[in-house]
């Protein structure tokens, strides 16, 4: 029975939030051209926080926040580079790029000419 109180409040939650949402949206477009810009732009902002308020109270809501806030943490125990480091690899991966644009070449040109000479012997029988 819990559960079914949750799930049907839940729901009501999830309609109030995208009507609040849509109503945001509607008063955005609507004031187009009697408003100022930023005052429209405040105004869905605030309705966009007001629905994300309310649909943080449902069950999928608090595990999408509890999401974003453990990603959050993982992203924090990211180390970027140093600008040296960036520097080095990126040469490392151009020197390396241009070896092999050479063996390729290198290739190319062998089998290419073993393709002509093998042409060129079937030719002559």
């Amino acid at each position: 029975m819990a559960a079914e109180k949750s799930s049907s409040s839940d729901m009501v939650m999830w309609i109030l939030a995208a009507l609040v949402l849509g109503g945001g949206l509607y008063g955005f477009v609507y004031f187009e051209g009697q408003a100022m810009t930023l005052i429209r732009v405040v105004g869905l902002v605030a309705a966009v926080g007001v629905a994300l308020a309310i649909a943080s109270r449902t069950t999928k809501g608090r595990e999408g926040f509890s999401y974003v806030r453990e990603v959050d943490v993982e992203r924090r125990k990211v180390v970027w580079p140093t600008r040296q480091e960036t520097v080095q690899t990126t040469l490392i991966v151009f020197a390396v790029t241009v070896v092999v644009a050479i063996i390729l070449f290198i290739m190319d040109t062998a089998f290419g000419g073993l393709v002509r000479w093998l042409i060129g012997m079937g030719g002559d029988l």
